[in-house]
C-alpha cells in the first residue's frame, strides 16, 4: 500500500473524471448504473481515475464499429464493485491469462505498450482488491465483448495490526 494517497471520496465522482478524460468515443454509447446508496470510498483518486481511464479506452478501442459500454457501481457496507461490460470484439480464450502480463498486447505493433491491464490490476491490489476479465470473441458462441469487474475495499485494512499507516488528507 506505499504510495497510496489515500483519501474520502466519491466512486460516481472517480468515473465520471475518467469518463471526461476520454478524447472521443465515437458511436459508442455510455452509459452509468449506479446502485449505491453510499458511494463514499477511501482511495486514491488520481490513481483510479487513471486506472478506469485505461480500462474504458480499452473497451471503446475494441468498439470500432460502434457497441454499448455499460458501466454499474454495486456495493455494501464493506467494498464497491465496478463493472465495465463493452460489446466490443471481446479477447481470444488463449489471451484471458496474458492480460495481466507486461509487455503483452493484443494490439498491432505500435498502437500499445502491453501496460495498460498489468497497471490497471497493480493499482487494483494496492488498493486490496480484485479485478477479474471475462470475454468473449466467438461470435458462435453468444455475443462478443468483455467484462471488467473490480472490487474494492470501502477503507483499507491493514494486515498486519502492529503496522501503522499515514493517511494524508488534501484540502
Amino acid at each position: 500500500m506505499f504510495g497510496l494517497k489515500l483519501r474520502e471520496t466519491n466512486i460516481l465522482k472517480i468515473i465520471e473524471d475518467s469518463l471526461a478524460k476520454l478524447s472521443r468515443h465515437g458511436n459508442v454509447d455510455i452509459q452509468l448504473k449506479n446502485l449505491l446508496e453510499n458511494d463514499v470510498v477511501w482511495i486514491d483518486y488520481e490513481q483510479m481515475v487513471t486506472t478506469l481511464f485505461d480500462l474504458e479506452k480499452n473497451a471503446i478501442e475494441a468498439m470500432s464499429d460502434g457497441g454499448s459500454l455499460i458501466i454499474a457501481v454495486v456495493g455494501d457496507e464493506h467494498q464497491v464493485s465496478i463493472t465495465l461490460a463493452d460489446t466490443g470484439v471481446g479477447i481470444a480464450e488463449e489471451n484471458i491469462p496474458l492480460l495481466f502480463t507486461p509487455f503483452f498486447t493484443t494490439k498491432p505493433a505500435g498502437d500499445g505498450t502491453g501496460l495498460g491491464l498489468p497497471s490497471a490490476y497493480a493499482a487494483v491490489k494496492a488498493h486490496c482488491g480484485d479485478m477479474t476479465i471475462e470475454s468473449n470473441a466467438d461470435p458462435n458462441k453468444g455475443p462478443t465483448g468483455t467484462t471488467v469487474r473490480i472490487t474494492l475495499p470501502r477503507r483499507q485494512i491493514l494486515q498486519n495490526k502492529d503496522s501503522k499507516m499515514i493517511v494524508h488528507e488534501d484540502d
